[in-house]
């Protein structure tokens, strides 16, 4: 283990000590996040002699603050039909929260007719057909463009011929909340990194976007601009999809770890050369967790 000295005005009395302190015979004098109570004893540990461990990687960065009302992402208000729908899109139907809860399912737009009603699949789960009942009511949140759109809806008409679907009552207005560009959703996914010279890792990813993510390792993947090969699974739907992704490290972060704990590394990955049908699974697998937080909100 590798140690520097400790120089003057790098420790102040009456503050926490930054790291742990060791004497010229590697002997722990301070551990690290003790008050230093006076300026002779902090004089008598500089004459002693002060040793730090080496940091092996630049530290983290400080936490952005929160931000401002002006970047906050703009709400607006629209008329459904004004809002681009496809027929096919995803919706996701949230039930009103009983005793276990809200609810969610995901459904696909079959049709809808202005003023009259929203026309949807009904939800499945394990292959089956949920029992719906008429009266039953939703937030419906879709995404369109750069944006999120939520309105309160209620099952009207529930059919089954000739296949199952879900008459939805039109909304006054619908609510749309602008998504930034490259918007990251808050993750927790355990993957596999191959770094430039082949070895492999396991990793955990806490943040994600269509361009790029965040991932958390015991031990640096490598140095900024080397490549890195990532692969995880994840849940569109209820359906399991797997993902093989190129990236690019622009960032590694971590600090030497303290005696008896594990070192946590953190790297910023840009994602390269996506090919088409892994950028539509990590798209809408980013849009899904998208909904879920602004259902949370």
């Amino acid at each position: 283990m590798s140690y520097e000295r400790v120089k003057e005005g790098e420790l102040q009395v009456g503050r926490p000590v930054p790291w742990a302190l060791y004497d010229q015979d590697d002997r722990l004098l301070l551990a690290r996040g003790v008050v230093i109570e006076s300026a002779h004893q902090l004089d008598e540990l500089l004459a002693r002699g002060l040793f730090r461990k080496l940091q092996l990687f630049e530290p983290a960065p400080a936490p952005q603050q929160a931000p401002s009302a002006q970047a906050r992402p703009r709400e607006e208000v629209h008329a459904l039909d004004e809002i681009k729908l496809s027929i096919g899109d995803n919706l996701q139907l949230q039930s009103q929260a009983g005793n276990g809860g809200a609810t969610r399912y995901y459904v696909k737009l079959i049709g809808f007719l202005r003023g009259k009603g929203v026309i949807v699949t009904t939800p499945m789960q394990d292959g089956k057909v949920l029992l719906m009942r008429e009266g039953q009511a939703f937030v419906v949140r879709l995404f369109s463009g750069q944006s999120v759109y939520a309105f309160p809806a209620t099952v009207f008409k529930v059919a089954n011929v000739p296949y199952p679907h879900l008459h939805l009552t039109w909304p006054a207005q619908v609510k749309g909340l602008v998504v930034r560009r490259g918007a990251r959703v808050k993750v927790s996914i355990i993957a596999s990194a191959q770094d430039a010279r082949g070895r492999s890792h396991a990793v955990t990813i806490d943040n994600l976007s269509t361009g790029g993510c965040s991932l958390v390792a015991k031990i640096p993947l490598g140095p900024r601009e080397s490549k890195v090969h990532l692969k995880f699974r994840v849940l569109i739907n209820g359906v399991e999809q797997f993902l093989h992704l190129d990236g690019i490290i622009r960032s590694v972060h971590g600090e030497a770890a303290e005696d008896g704990l594990t070192p946590q590394v953190q790297h910023g990955i840009q994602f390269t050369d996506l090919p088409p049908n892994e950028d539509v699974v990590l798209t809408a697998y980013v849009y899904q967790k998208l909904f879920e937080e602004a259902a949370d909100a």
